[in-house]
């Protein structure tokens, strides 16, 4: 492996760590608030208890659902969803420094690009989505976070298994 590849090649080249793998190691871990990089989706409750944040706990139970699937196609699906609303963000920004009425801009975001979810979402949605594009898209993104996160750990494993275990690849 080039040390210069890109990461997400060098990512794609690892062995693929089944999410059925992710959620047995969260287990065995015990204290995610002791790993650097779940740390964060622990919190302290009223009583003074670790709890898990609620959206980690909503993350895995949608990883849950589809155990076979890979840390890979989580990583991926939590970068489009962040690249999406990134772009939603930018594309009406623009549309909305231009003086495009709100009926208008969301003809225009359907038509510009069938990823940005618009053309394929409920009508309501999308003016639900337009009336608080930072409300929708944050929860958005922070799904998304959570889930890089856990992807990131999950395949993190499988790096150190092939650093550490003799002959692995």
């Amino acid at each position: 492996m080039s040390r210069d590849a890109p990461l997400l090649e060098r990512l794609a080249q690892l062995p693929a760590v089944p999410v059925a793998q992710l959620l047995s190691l969260l287990q065995r871990m015990g204290r995610l608030d002791q790993d650097p990089l779940l740390a964060r989706l622990v919190a302290v409750d009223e009583e003074g208890e670790r709890a898990a944040h609620p959206l980690l706990t909503a993350v895995l139970q949608h990883l849950g659902r589809d155990p076979q699937s890979t840390c890979y196609q989580a990583l991926l699906e939590a970068l489009t969803g962040i690249w999406n609303a990134a772009v939603r963000a930018a594309v009406v920004a623009r549309l909305r420094a231009a003086g495009l009425p709100p009926d208008d801009l969301l003809l225009r975001l359907a038509a510009l690009s069938p990823t940005l979810g618009f053309a394929a979402e409920r009508r309501e949605w999308a003016r639900e989505w337009l009336a608080d594009p930072v409300a929708q898209d944050g929860a958005l993104v922070d799904q998304c976070l959570v889930r890089l996160l856990l992807a990131v750990r999950g395949m993190a494993e499988a790096r150190a298994a092939a650093l550490v275990e003799p002959g692995s690849p």
